[in-house]
C-alpha cells in the first residue's frame, strides 16, 4: 500500500498549526530532529561491543560486503547519495531494549526539570511511561503471555485505537517474539474477521468499546475460537466495564507474569522471522497481510536515522494516526523510541482536542495526511489557541502537488512543506527530502534513502525508462517485506528477480528527484489513452470550490471506454447546498477543467457532488468505493450533476 510523506517544518515561531482530520498514523513525526546519529548522541557501531546474537550487515560502500538485495548496478539504478548505515542482525525489541545495557545503542534520555523525560503520554488522560517504563511494562506483559501459554511465532492480532494500553501489548509481544498483527479500530466484523483467520492470530488484544465487533466477527465463523483467556483488554484494571470483569486486561497480565522471564531465546537467524502482519489496504481488494521481519524494522530505523534531520529531547510528536497503519506504527513509535523523543498519543482526530493537545504540551511536530493539510489551509479554529511552538507536520498517504503545496505554505508562511514516499511493503520508507531541498523540488517524494535501490521500468517493454519519462517505480533493499502472508502468488506477482514493483508510476529528474504521477492499476483508458486520476485530483483541489475529491474511470458500453469522473466534495459541505446549486457547480467545476487539461482528460464521465471520499485509514482514495457507487448510481440513473450519498 502506497505511502506518500510529508515534511513541512515551522521556519518562525509565530502562526499556527491546526485541524487535523484523521487518522490515521504516519500521524507524531518524523521529520523528527533526531534521526541523525552523531558523535553528541549515539556512539559509532566500530566502538561498541557487540552483544551475543548480533552482526552486522556492512557500509557497502567500504570494502566489506553489501548487504542483501546490494548488488552492482548499472547507470539506471539509483541509490542514495549518504552512506550506508551499519545494519543491526537482532530482534526489534533487543535493538531498541537491549538486554545489557553497555549495548545500548540510543542515547539516554537527560533529565529535565520536570522529572524523567516520558517516552508517550496519553493525551486525553495526561497518564505517561519514562522510557524505561515502557520496557519493564513490556517484558513484565511478555512474562504473563508466557504463562498462558503463548509462544514465541505465534500471532495476536492489536484491535484498538492508540493508547499506552495498545503500546505496552505491542511491545510485549515483541518481547516474547510474538508476531504482531495490527488491525484497522475501523474494521467491521467481516474485515476484522479476515484478518483474525488470515493471519492465523491466537490471541486477540481488545479496546473495550470493540469487544462487540469482536464478538460478531467471531460469530461468523464457529472455526475461529479464540478462548476468553486469550481475549485481552486494552484498558486499565479500573476502566474494565462492568460485563467485562471476567475478561484479563494488560494490567492482570502483568500480574500473571511475576517473576516469569519474557524475553524471546532466539536460536538462530533472528532477523529473518516475521515481527509484524501489517494488513494492505485492500484498495482493490481483500487486504493481504505484509510479512516484516526484524531485520525490515531495525534496517528501517537505521536508514531513517541517517536521512533526516536531528531531533533533540526537547521535541514533543503529536502521535494522531493510528499505530495499527505501518505509517503511524513506524514513526511514532519505534523511531520515536530510537530518538528520545516525546510522543502525545491521541486515539483518533478531533479538531478541538488536537488544538487543546498542541497548546497544553507544546508540541512541535506531527504526522497527518493530505485530508488535514486541506483542513488546515481552510480551518478557523487556529486563531484561538498557542501552537506557536509547533516548527512542522508531515503528511502520508497521497501525493501532494506544487500547487497545493504553496496554498498551504500561502496560508502558513513559516512552516515548509516537503514530501518522501514509501509503502507498507517497505516498513515504509523509501524517498525523502530535506527542508533545504524542498524549497527547490515543490512537489517532488525526494531522493532514495540509504539501503534502497530504484528503478524506473516501462510496464510495457520491461526496459528502464529515461530521466524525465514515465516509468514503474521497483524497489529492492533490507527493509522490503519478506513477502505476502501465506499468499505466494500474490508475492510472485509483485517480485521480479528480487525487485519490488510498487505499481506507482515516478518520473526522475537530473539530480535523481522522484515524483509519483500515478498508480498503475488505477490509470484511467480513455480510447487508449492514458488518464492519471491523481494529476486530475490535484487540479481540481485547485479550484476555490472543492473541498476534497476523487476521480475514476467509468465504462461507456456506448464508446467502449472507460470515461474519468470526478467524485469531489464542495466547500461547506454538501447539505449546504440547493439540488440547483449543486447542479450549477457539477458544470462549473467541469467545464473549468476541460480548459485545463487536454482532450482525453476531460471529464466525460460527469462531475458528482458527495458528502466525504472514501478513504482507508491511512488517506488513501478507496477508488473500488467509488466504484461500487457509480455501479449503484447507473443502477438508479443518477445523473452526473446530481449530489451523492456513500
Amino acid at each position: 500500500m502506497p505511502l506518500i510523506l510529508l515534511i513541512p517544518r515551522v521556519i518562525s515561531l509565530s502562526a499556527a498549526l491546526p485541524a487535523i482530520s484523521r487518522l490515521l498514523t504516519s500521524t507524531g513525526p518524523w521529520l523528527l530532529r533526531s534521526l541523525i546519529p552523531t558523535k553528541a548522541n549515539v556512539r559509532p557501531f566500530s566502538s561498541i561491543p557487540l552483544p551475543p546474537g548480533y552482526t552486522f550487515y556492512r557500509n557497502h560502500n567500504d570494502n566489506n560486503p553489501s548487504p542483501p538485495n546490494m548488488t552492482p548496478r548499472p547507470d539506471q539504478i539509483y541509490v542514495s547519495h549518504i552512506p550506508t548505515p551499519q545494519l543491526p542482525r537482532t530482534s526489534v525489541f533487543e535493538f531498541l531494549f537491549p538486554k545489557s545495557k553497555q549495548y545500548n545503542y540510543f542515547p539516554a534520555p537527560a533529565p529535565n526539570p520536570s522529572g524523567v523525560k516520558k517516552a508517550f503520554i496519553d493525551g486525553l488522560t495526561g497518564n505517561a511511561v519514562t522510557r524505561e517504563q515502557v520496557e519493564e511494562q513490556a517484558l513484565a506483559l511478555a512474562g504473563g503471555l508466557k504463562k498462558l501459554g503463548v509462544k514465541t511465532g505465534e500471532v495476536a492480532c492489536l484491535f484498538g485505537m492508540n493508547s499506552l494500553e495498545w503500546i505496552n501489548a505491542l511491545f510485549g509481544c515483541q518481547a516474547l517474539g510474538v508476531v504482531t498483527s495490527p488491525a484497522n479500530y475501523a474494521y467491521t466484523p467481516p474485515e476484522l474477521l479476515h484478518q483474525v483467520k488470515d493471519s492465523t492470530s491466537q490471541i486477540i488484544f481488545v479496546q473495550p468499546n470493540l469487544v462487540p465487533v469482536l464478538k460478531e466477527a467471531l460469530k461468523l465463523d464457529p472455526s475461529c475460537n479464540i478462548p476468553e483467556s486469550k481475549i485481552i483488554l486494552l484498558c486499565p484494571k479500573d476502566k474494565k466495564p462492568a460485563d467485562l470483569k471476567h475478561l484479563r486486561c494488560t494490567e492482570d497480565l502483568w500480574d500473571v507474569g511475576k517473576g516469569i522471564d519474557g524475553r524471546a531465546q532466539w536460536e538462530e537467524d533472528v532477523e529473518k522471522k516475521t515481527a509484524y502482519l501489517c494488513y494492505s489496504s485492500g484498495t482493490t481488494g481483500k487486504a493481504k497481510g505484509v510479512e516484516t521481519s526484524h531485520h525490515n524494522m531495525t534496517s528501517q530505523i537505521q536508514a531513517v536515522r541517517c536521512s533526516f534531520e536531528p531531533m533533540t529531547e526537547k521535541d514533543v510528536i503529536l502521535g494522531i494516526l493510528p499505530c495499527s497503519h505501518i505509517y503511524g506504527l513506524t514513526m511514532n513509535l519505534h523511531h520515536a523510541m530510537s530518538t528520545n523523543g516525546t510522543v502525545v498519543i491521541l486515539p483518533k482526530f478531533e479538531e478541538k482536542t488536537v488544538l487543546e493537545v498542541i497548546q497544553q504540551y507544546k508540541v512541535t511536530f506531527s504526522l497527518i495526511v493530505p485530508p488535514m493539510m486541506i483542513a488546515l489551509i481552510h480551518s478557523s479554529l487556529v486563531s484561538s489557541y498557542d501552537i506557536s511552538s509547533v516548527r512542522g507536520f508531515q503528511s502520508g498517504a497521497a501525493p501532494l502537488s506544487a500547487d497545493l503545496i504553496r496554498a498551504f505554505e500561502s496560508r502558513f508562511p513559516h512552516i515548509q512543506v516537503t514530501q518522501g514516499y514509501g509503502l507498507t511493503e517497505t516498513t515504509p520508507v523509501s524517498h525523502v527530502m530535506t527542508l533545504d531541498e524542498s524549497r527547490h523540488h515543490p512537489g517532488a517524494i525526494g531522493r532514495v534513502i540509504p539501503t534502497y535501490q530504484a528503478r524506473l521500468v516501462d510496464a510495457e517493454s520491461g526496459k528502464d525508462v529515461e530521466i524525465g519519462e514515465r516509468g514503474e517505480l521497483w524497489l529492492k533493499g533490507p527493509s522490503v517485506m519478506k513477502g505476502y502472508w501465506r499468499n505466494e502468488e500474490a508475492t510472485r506477482n509483485v517480485f521480479d528477480d528480487g525487485w519490488f514493483k510498487t505499481g506507482d508510476i515516478a518520473i526522475v529528474d537530473d539530480r535523481k528527484y522522484f515524483t509519483i504521477v500515478d498508480r498503475v492499476k488505477e490509470l484511467i483508458k480513455y480510447k487508449g489513452f492514458q488518464v492519471p486520476p491523481a494529476e486530475l485530483e490535484a487540479l481540481l483541489l485547485g479550484h476555490p470550490n472543492v473541498a476534497d475529491v476523487g476521480v475514476i474511470g467509468v465504462y461507456d458500453k456506448s464508446q467502449a471506454t472507460e470515461l474519468p469522473r470526478a467524485y469531489i466534495v464542495p466547500k461547506g459541505g454538501l447539505a449546504s447546498l440547493s439540488l440547483s446549486d449543486r447542479e450549477k457547480l457539477s458544470k462549473e467545476v467541469h467545464d473549468w477543467a476541460a480548459k485545463k487539461v487536454a482532450n482525453h482528460k476531460k471529464l466525460r464521465g460527469g462531475v458528482i457532488l458527495i458528502e466525504a471520499i472514501p478513504k482507508s485509514p491511512s488517506g488513501k482514495i478507496l477508488r473500488k468505493d467509488l466504484r461500487l457507487l457509480s455501479i449503484k448510481e447507473q443502477e438508479e440513473g443518477v445523473k452526473a450533476t446530481r449530489g451523492a450519498k456513500l
